[in-house]
C-alpha cells in the first residue's frame, strides 16, 4: 500500500509541476506578446504622426503658394480667402507638429519644428509684403525682395532633414 501511495504522490506532484511549468511559460509568452503589441502600436502611431506632419507641411506650403499669387488688396477690399486658408493650413501644421513631437523621441523635435517654422516664416513674410503695399497692382512676388521669394530647394531640404530624423527614430536601416 505504501508503494501505491508513493506512486500516487509522485504522479500527482509531477502533474502539478508540469501544470505550473506550463502556466509559467504561457504567462511569460503572453507578456512578451503584449509588450510586442504595445511596441507595434506605438511605432504605428509614430509613423502616422510623422506622415501627418509631412502631409500638413505640404498642404501649408501649397496654401502659401496661393498667397504668393495674390496682389495686395485695396483699402476697401476684403481680405482674400487664400490668406485665411493658408493660416488654417499653418494651424493644422502646428497641431501635427505637436502630435509628432509627443509621439517621437526628442531627436526629431528640432527637425519637426523646422518644418513649421519655415512655413510660418514664409507666410508672415508674404503677409507683410501684401500689407505694406496696399492697393499695388503688381503681384506679391514682384513686390518682395529676392530673399523673401519662395525657395523650393529650402523646403525640400527642410523636409529631407525631418524625414531622415523620423526614419532614424523609426529604426529604418536603408
Amino acid at each position: 500500500m505504501t508503494e501505491t501511495v508513493a506512486v500516487a504522490m509522485v504522479t500527482a506532484l509531477s502533474t502539478l509541476f508540469a501544470a505550473g511549468l506550463t502556466g509559467a511559460v504561457t504567462l511569460r509568452l503572453q507578456r512578451r506578446q503584449a509588450a510586442a503589441e504595445r511596441l507595434r502600436i506605438r511605432e504605428e502611431a509614430r509613423r502616422m504622426a510623422y506622415a501627418n506632419l509631412l502631409s500638413a507641411s505640404t498642404d501649408a506650403w501649397l496654401a502659401i503658394d496661393e498667397v504668393w499669387k495674390l496682389r495686395p488688396p485695396g483699402s476697401n477690399e476684403p481680405r482674400q480667402p487664400e490668406i485665411g486658408e493658408a493660416l488654417s493650413a499653418l494651424k493644422l501644421l502646428d497641431q501635427a507638429l505637436h502630435v509628432a513631437t509627443l509621439y517621437g523621441p526628442p531627436s526629431i523635435d528640432k527637425a519637426a519644428a523646422a518644418l513649421y517654422n519655415s512655413a510660418d516664416e514664409e507666410y508672415w513674410n508674404i503677409v507683410r509684403v501684401l500689407m505694406a503695399n496696399e492697393g499695388e497692382q503688381r503681384g506679391a512676388t514682384q513686390l518682395c525682395e529676392p530673399a523673401q521669394l519662395p525657395n523650393p530647394e529650402l523646403r525640400l531640404a527642410t523636409r529631407a532633414v525631418f524625414t531622415a530624423a523620423a526614419r532614424a527614430a523609426l529604426g529604418a536601416t536603408d
